[in-house]
């Protein structure tokens, strides 16, 4: 992330020292029964200059994973979390030609060291965020504003990217499930008013579309892979206002009577039965790869918790063939822009010391963990 662009003046520094203290924290979850964890391979410390490969880091995620496993939890191991080499960042990223070969070199090169200890990979997480935030809204890196043109070539590499990953696993792993990592933000219409339902479609489709190749747009979800895997956090009602051209001629604003996380928008449990069915219409196995709220008030995480399990469980009723849950996060960490200011986690870092306190929150989710869900 860049110096000045990170709330309350952050910088990431060690975050977590989750890269040192990695065997405490999967004792952690080994003892709230969690039988999964979801984690990513940094680029950047694997290939640190292109074409150059650093041994000492691949062999430390081969103990992480190593160590994941000794712990009894699966793992699902994301190819890329929105971070990038210095030198692949410097010369465009995503945005330029070759872009998406330089991302299979390194892909390639985790496959063949790490394959052997990965149970799902995840090639890319949530594409739409990362172009979205990185071209149009300016949040992340490169932070750039409205530019449309670099949006749609960033979509389109990355579609690249994961379809050439997905063949480089399945040349030497043809049994290990790959997929990428879908953000769902909801956009309903405000109104039953045809303009309004006309905006919310329109916001859907950028959010929800990657280019095809000429002028056709696929949905996210419908990329070629083994699973869907779906990220759902909030949503907001979507109003036309033809004053408003840099917002795609819409005004969005929130639900009545839903609070709001501390990022802003509001959550909603019961838009996740919504978000799994449309999931699910793909005919193959689905993860919700991310799912929480950001709040300080660990009672209404709870609350949150109850509310969202009780809604997987009527989508598994209703036919959606889910097959895991992955929470974010296991611990307060270091989030993106926002720097240290947002609370995801089960887990409390105290960022003096770094002592982890599980979090009632974290008790609870063992509890649906070791008994498969809610106690009724």
């Amino acid at each position: 992330m860049q110096p000045g662009r990170i709330a309350d003046g952050a910088r990431s520094g060690i975050a977590c020292d989750h890269y040192r203290r990695f065997a405490e924290d999967f004792g952690l979850l080994r003892d709230l029964k969690t039988n999964g964890h979801r984690l990513s391979i940094e680029w950047s410390r694997v290939e640190p200059s292109e074409g150059e490969f650093d041994t000492a880091a691949i062999d430390h995620y081969r103990q992480v994973l190593r160590c994941l496993r000794d712990a009894g939890l699966r793992s699902m191991v994301t190819l890329h979390h929105f971070t990038s080499p210095l030198w692949f960042s410097r010369r465009g990223g995503w945005a330029q030609p070759g872009s998406a070969a330089a991302f299979c070199s390194f892909a390639a090169r985790v496959v063949d060291e790490l394959g052997e200890l990965v149970d799902w990979w995840c090639t890319i997480n949530e594409p739409n965020i990362y172009a979205l935030n990185g071209w149009l809204t300016g949040e992340f890196p490169p932070g750039r504003r409205a530019d449309w043109l670099g949006y749609y070539r960033v979509l389109r590499n990355l579609r690249r990217a994961h379809e050439e990953t997905y063949r480089i696993v399945k040349r030497s792993r043809p049994d290990q499930p790959v997929g990428l990592s879908h953000h769902k933000f909801l956009l309903m219409p405000a109104s039953q008013r045809r303009g309004d339902r006309l905006a919310a479609r329109l916001g859907q489709d950028v959010l929800d579309r990657w280019p095809a190749g000429g002028r056709r747009w696929d949905r996210t979800i419908d990329a070629v892979s083994d699973f869907v895997g779906v990220a759902h956090y909030w949503g907001q009602l979507i109003s036309l206002d033809l004053r408003s051209p840099g917002d795609l001629f819409s005004r969005r604003s929130d639900p009545p009577g839903l609070r709001k996380t501390d990022m802003g928008p509001p959550s909603d449990p019961a838009w996740m039965r919504r978000v799994l069915a449309e999931a699910g219409s793909q005919g193959k196995p689905v993860y919700v790869t991310e799912s929480g709220i950001s709040t300080a008030d660990d009672g209404w995480r709870q609350e949150y918790l109850r509310a969202v399990v009780a809604e997987l469980g009527a989508s598994l009723a209703a036919g959606v063939p889910l097959r895991g849950y992955f929470h974010w996060t296991s611990m307060d960490n270091f989030e993106w822009a926002r720097g240290y200011t947002q609370q995801f986690g089960l887990i409390a870092v105290d960022r003096s010391t770094l002592e982890r306190t599980v979090k009632p929150s974290g008790r609870l989710y063992g509890a649906i963990a070791a008994g498969n869900g809610l106690d009724r």
